[in-house]
């Protein structure tokens, strides 16, 4: 089977592109052929786009489409008029948290093209319920983890080593993490964060730190998705504060790892953590509440680390070999 992967695709960087780097190798390894299309470029590079893809989709039996809310959208619009053009298979992945506000606000855009895939796949039960809402059929297949369990480290106890790896984009608010570590560094001053990554807000959160008088924080600047697990094993436990979400990887790689998670209750996280029993869940933007969930971790370790151990049993769920046959019955593989 020859398979042509659509995206907004950057190398190195984790989310949808890691998604689709995963998916790359694991199919090759099967023994398929899959290579990837990046609809990312500039203006003009952009407008001989449908040309382009058109040209090179043409020795493909399947083109898999992995697209998101906003700008993400558009390898949706290019991959399905070239797929329907060619008269070829078309899949595609819905990613991110944002689906719903971004249906709600083009609902004629969205059903004109999701309606004419031959599939459409949704990560979780949430984004399942934003189309179903939307009369737009869809399974749920989730993300893949490319487990490791040479990465897993067992904890004895649980430190005051917090660590975040989301991006520093207005979305994943990480101001509420800053102000919840100020809460907790009041209590325990010997606490560290670790802020892994970069984006648009990076200057605005240093600046934060020193106006709240935070000690111990570590800003590390852009990490290849690669390096990540090298982060995590020098920390106990990863925080994530999204305001909107969808199937978040980074809190699989951090149960893969053996940390606990606490992250806030959006989208589709409450479909992969369960509070109180594979993580910690806190509502959307509140420091307060989050802080109280760090040192609770710290006071109550027999129970923290038995959360961390029924997690880490959880991302069995998104090992390639469980996920594998409900894709190949989508492309019409026999595995």
């Amino acid at each position: 089977m020859k398979i042509l992967l659509i995206c907004n695709y950057k190398p190195g960087v984790g989310g949808i592109s890691g998604q689709v780097e995963l998916l790359q190798k694991h199919l090759h390894k099967e023994g398929h052929t899959a290579d990837i299309f990046t609809t990312k470029g500039s203006a003009f590079w952009r407008m001989g786009l449908l040309s382009r893809l058109r040209k090179e989709a043409k020795p493909y039996n399947v083109l898999h489409i992995h697209c998101c809310s906003g700008w993400g959208f558009l390898p949706a619009v290019v991959g399905v008029m070239v797929a329907r053009r060619l008269k070829k298979q078309c899949v595609l992945t819905y990613h991110g948290g944002g689906g719903e506000k971004f249906f709600d606000k083009h609902p004629k855009l969205v059903h004109h093209f999701l309606t004419r895939t031959n599939a459409n796949i949704v990560l979780s039960g949430f984004l399942a319920g934003v189309f179903e809402k939307h009369s737009i059929p869809a399974v749920t297949i989730p993300n893949i983890l490319d487990l490791n369990d040479n990465l897993f480290r067992q904890r004895d106890a649980l430190n005051p080593k917090y660590i975040c790896t989301r991006a520093h984009e207005p979305l994943y608010n990480i101001p509420c993490i800053l102000k919840a570590f100020q809460i907790v560094q009041s209590a325990r001053p010997d606490a560290t964060l670790t802020l892994v990554g970069d984006g648009s807000e990076h200057e605005n959160l240093v600046q934060m730190s020193e106006e709240l008088g935070l000690q111990n924080v570590t800003f590390t600047g852009r990490v290849d998705n690669k390096d990540i697990f090298s982060y995590l094993d020098k920390a106990d436990i990863l925080l994530s504060s999204p305001r909107v979400d969808n199937m978040p990887v980074s809190l699989l790689e951090a149960m893969n790892a053996g940390l606990l998670v606490i992250s806030s209750n959006v989208g589709g996280v409450p479909y992969m953590i369960k509070n109180g029993n594979t993580g910690l869940l806190f509502e959307s933007d509140n420091p307060a509440e989050l802080s109280n969930k760090m040192l609770w971790a710290l006071d109550n370790q027999n129970i923290a680390l038995t959360i961390i151990r029924q997690a880490h049993r959880k991302v069995d769920d998104y090992r390639w070999e469980n996920i594998k046959d409900s894709l190949y019955q989508i492309y019409g593989i026999l595995s």
